[in-house]
């Protein structure tokens, strides 16, 4: 999702589809397995922002500090992809 021009494009496809939201300075990936990666500029130094969000199951409370080691692993396997380490 390009929020600037208020276009989504499906990559794969090339497909485009107006975004029905106000214009902002952010770049929106949605990655097959659900997780997103928002890209900004910075609203007061030189620099670009990224924000990730991922998803996993969690079917016992039990389970929690495990699914959450799961996910920091996913963000950080994003970055390592994407070289932002």
């Amino acid at each position: 999702h390009d929020y600037l021009t208020q276009v989504t494009t499906h990559l794969p496809s090339g497909k485009t589809e107006p975004i029905a939201l106000p214009k902002s300075d952010v770049i929106q990936y949605l990655l097959a397995d659900g997780s997103k990666i928002s890209i900004r500029p910075s609203g007061t130094e030189p620099k670009i922002k990224f924000y990730f969000s991922v998803k996993g199951k969690l079917e016992r409370k039990e389970d929690f500090q495990k699914v959450t080691e799961q996910l920091k692993a996913r963000i950080k396997d994003i970055t390592k992809d994407l070289h932002i380490e």
